[in-house]
């Protein structure tokens, strides 16, 4: 939203300590949609107003995207977190994408490929088939936060925990392809994938809120044509809540201003927000979200400059 410039200049600052630029899209408040506007099957009763302003904010960034003809796109919400790492994160998580592609040849100019529609790095759930047998795995990764620590679910089948144990869910990150996933914190489109979702929340239907309905478009699910979807697990963008009142947290709930919470970044170990005057600074040592706990796979402390990221390895 325009008048959060808390927010704004955050992820401004966020961005730019991460090398990242930022193209503003401003949200869509509930009085700004039209009805005459509306996607069939939408019942008011059931997705109130705010979430469908929300519904057509992320529409409006899949139209940026095809406007401009952009090859591949990222597009996060004005509160979006991210480990300090995030670029070597990423690194791994292309060489674990095209692995389980069998890309043969990367280019420099699509690290990634654009022959997907939606990588979904940024959300609070996630979940492959159930029959899926082949997955990227990373051991043993300093970034990810231990089970009890996340506001997350989903992630790797049974059947995987059960056949490698080795594996440990406190200290692995998962990739695969996805047919489910919620809240969207932080996600990549191709063109594709751009034209694809548009196709299918806009001009098809919708009838429940937007992630929801992008979870059936991995799936296939609910008549819906099948995109294809690619997951980390756990993500590695989460969502960050200043420390003060809920009140101040979301623009599509309204929280009870009474209630106040620490500060929270959900899934970040060493979050970019919570060490951003460290970053600022040009210190470089940054430090864990729970520094005040041993685990043997991650410091209480980085030198973020000197920090190597771990490799994974392809599991079929």
């Amino acid at each position: 939203m325009k008048e959060r410039t808390d927010k704004r200049d955050f992820l401004t600052l966020a961005a730019s300590i991460s090398g990242i630029k930022v193209e503003w899209l401003d949200g869509v408040r509930p009085h700004d949609l039209h009805s005459k506007a509306m996607p069939d099957g939408l019942d008011p009763s059931r997705v109130k107003p705010t979430v469908v302003a929300c519904w057509r904010a992320h529409m409006n960034a899949l139209v940026n995207v095809i406007s401009n003809d952009y090859s591949t796109a990222l597009i996060l919400e004005d509160d979006a977190d991210w480990d300090v790492s995030l670029k070597s994160q990423l690194g791994e998580f292309a060489r674990g994408l095209h692995a389980l592609k069998g890309t043969d040849h990367v280019s420099k100019e699509a690290p990634y490929g654009t022959d997907w529609d939606l990588l979904w790095i940024g959300g609070c759930a996630s979940g492959p088939n159930a029959n899926e047998t082949s997955f990227y795995a990373i051991p043993m990764d300093p970034t990810v936060p231990r089970v009890h620590h996340r506001a997350t679910w989903g992630g790797p089948t049974e059947k995987w925990k059960q056949q490698y144990p080795e594996l440990a869910e406190d200290s692995t990150r998962f990739i695969y392809r996805a047919e489910m996933g919620c809240c969207m914190f932080g996600y990549a489109v191709t063109t594709r994938g751009a034209r694809n979702i548009l196709a299918a929340l806009s001009i098809d239907h919708l009838d429940k809120p937007v992630d929801d309905a992008l979870s059936e478009l991995c799936a296939g699910a609910n008549g819906r044509h099948k995109i294809e979807c690619w997951d980390p697990f756990p993500n590695l963008i989460g969502t960050y809540r200043k420390a003060g009142s809920a009140s101040r947290d979301s623009d599509i709930e309204n929280n009870n201003a009474a209630d106040f919470h620490e500060e929270q970044a959900w899934n970040m170990v060493y979050s970019t927000r919570r060490n951003i005057h460290q970053l600022v600074a040009g210190e470089e040592t940054v430090y864990s979200q729970w520094k005040d706990e041993d685990v043997p796979w991650s410091s209480r402390a980085i030198e973020h400059k000197e920090f190597v990221y771990p490799d994974g390895y392809l599991v079929n």
